[in-house]
């Protein structure tokens, strides 16, 4: 493990691809969630947007955590920051932006802006119910990216630091680990 410029940009976009499973799982299960609650979509897209974001977060703060555990070792001489995960949060989410501004600048006909509202918003999936908590507006699906900066930062934070989530929850429940 090294601490070339290319080596951090590869390890941020693992947060990139982290949330594009979970946007393809989103729009994968999203026309059935459509045809079972047809009467109310909106709700049933809000509550899907909140499941699939509670499957992502595990995922990108685990990958975050283990990252941090390996880069502090000795062996690697890389003595990171504990905050190196808003570094790598950035970096994750800079693809996305991009593409969500580049669906943002698309010119579609007047009849096709439900159409373009739509394909955001699918982008957006597992950030849908947070755009659309602060004002469903196309700068707020943009700014809910800052919850995956911070599901990375905190990921990376507690990595650094040896907290595991797990075992936290054990010993505060009073219950010990099988032997």
């Amino acid at each position: 493990m090294d601490n070339k410029l290319s080596s951090q940009i590869k390890r941020g976009l693992k947060i990139t691809t982290n949330y594009l499973l979970a946007v393809i799982v989103f729009g994968v299960f999203l026309m059935p969630i459509l045809t079972l609650f047809e009467n109310s979509n909106e709700t049933a897209v809000f509550v899907y947007s909140i499941i699939i974001f509670l499957l992502m977060t595990p995922t990108i703060y685990i990958e975050m955590s283990r990252l941090a555990f390996k880069e502090k070792r000795p062996q690697y001489n890389i003595n990171p920051s504990p905050f190196k995960g808003l570094y790598y949060g950035f970096i994750g989410v800079i693809p996305l932006i991009l593409v969500l501004v580049v669906i943002f600048m698309l010119n579609l006909p007047e009849e096709l802006s439900t159409l373009h509202k739509r394909i955001y918003q699918g982008f957006c999936g597992p950030l849908y119910w947070f755009a659309k908590s602060i004002g469903n507006e196309p700068v707020h699906y943009a700014v809910s990216f800052v919850l995956v900066i911070l599901i990375a930062a905190l990921g990376y934070y507690a990595g650094h630091k040896d907290f595991y989530l797990i075992s936290f929850i054990r010993n505060k429940a009073g219950k010990s680990k099988k032997k």
